[in-house]
């Protein structure tokens, strides 16, 4: 399997034997940003929803791994996910969405936090809008008094643009009721031994099944015969140019002494011999 980072956090080809799960089975397990605890937490993305998924990706150090959840990465602690053998048809918590109930509408932010103003603000969602997927929620600030500091974590699609970020959930209402995932798995030790992992460049995660490596392989490899094939095409044309004008010479050649020969000659009149 190939995986490369492209747009967010981190970047990395990994190529491995095994395709690892790991299981959220209790409360308050988080995806991080970061491969490190913080005493503020604010390196917290999200909580992952209880019995769901997150795809392990690697081991980043000895405390967390390298792990995605739908299409959001970055790192959860090794000591709080339980890695499966298998893979679950439902990973993720799938087609889930809210509706901003505000009527003067919510913020959206890259931080839950009501008080940063302006430089945290992303965008703004209008009074009743519903195209706001969710992924999980995340502790953060108390913005409206005796309200609570749950914020949800969220992909808000406007004019054809997908923005990502926080609004403060007592804003919100109509979340589609999430059912816990029943799927049943032995669960086991990963084994990334046998994994190679580069660091590139920051960004997201794509992965690449076997029939796109050869492909991409085919794609890499046929510039290179191209241009050996036009480097030694001239050559042989060439080759062939001087035979083929070789050979008109010394068909001219021929047709010149054949004329030579049928011309050389000439009839004697009877009467010389008298």
């Amino acid at each position: 399997m190939i995986l490369f980072f492209c747009n967010t956090k981190i970047c990395a080809t990994t190529f491995a034997d095994n395709i690892y799960y790991g299981r959220a089975l209790a409360s308050g397990i988080y995806l991080y940003s970061t491969p490190e605890i913080t005493s503020d937490k604010t390196n917290r993305i999200f909580e992952i929803p209880t019995t769901y998924f997150v795809l392990l990706l690697g081991d980043e150090n000895d405390l967390f791994y390298r792990a995605q959840y739908n299409d959001i990465y970055g790192f959860v602690l090794k000591s709080e996910v339980s890695c499966i053998q298998g893979t679950p048809i439902q990973p993720y918590v799938t087609n889930a969405t809210f509706r901003v109930f505000s009527p003067s509408g919510a913020n959206l932010r890259s931080s839950p936090y009501e008080t940063l103003g302006t430089t945290n603000l992303i965008t703004s969602v209008p009074f009743l809008e519903t195209n706001l997927m969710y992924y999980g929620t995340c502790e953060g600030e108390e913005a409206i008094s005796y309200k609570g500091n749950v914020w949800y974590y969220c992909k808000y699609v406007s004019q054809n643009q997908e923005h990502y970020g926080y609004i403060y959930s007592p804003l919100c209402d109509l979340l589609t009721n999430i059912v816990q995932n029943t799927e049943v798995f032995e669960y086991i030790t990963p084994d990334f031994s046998k994994s190679q992992i580069q660091e590139i460049d920051d960004g997201e995660y794509l992965s690449i099944s076997n029939p796109w490596q050869i492909i991409i392989i085919v794609l890499v490899c046929l510039p290179c015969i191209l241009i050996i094939y036009f480097l030694f095409k001239p050559t042989s044309i060439a080759k062939q140019n001087v035979i083929k004008s070789s050979s008109k010479k010394k068909g001219k050649r021929k047709k010149k002494i054949s004329k030579l020969k049928h011309s050389d000659y000439y009839e004697l009149d009877s009467d010389y011999f008298n």
